[in-house]
């Protein structure tokens, strides 16, 4: 369980890393959409790969946690 815990944290701390990424590829002077399309587009998919990636280890956890009971 710790081994699947650790990689489920060091996928999250790569997809944080790729949204530092993005959010260096904004244009700050116009934060418009037209502008901004592929870095508002990439950090929402970011986000949500590690919304995803929480949920699946949580959902992991509990499920170990009722195979000890």
């Amino acid at each position: 369980m710790k081994g699947v815990t650790t990689v489920f944290n060091v996928i999250t701390v790569i997809f944080l890393i790729i949204l530092i990424f993005w959010l260096t590829q904004l244009n700050y002077s116009d934060l418009s959409f037209v502008e901004n399309r592929s870095a508002y587009l990439g950090m929402a998919s970011i986000l949500l790969m590690v919304f995803a990636i929480q949920m699946i280890k949580r959902s992991i956890k509990k499920a170990a946690e009722k195979k000890k009971e």
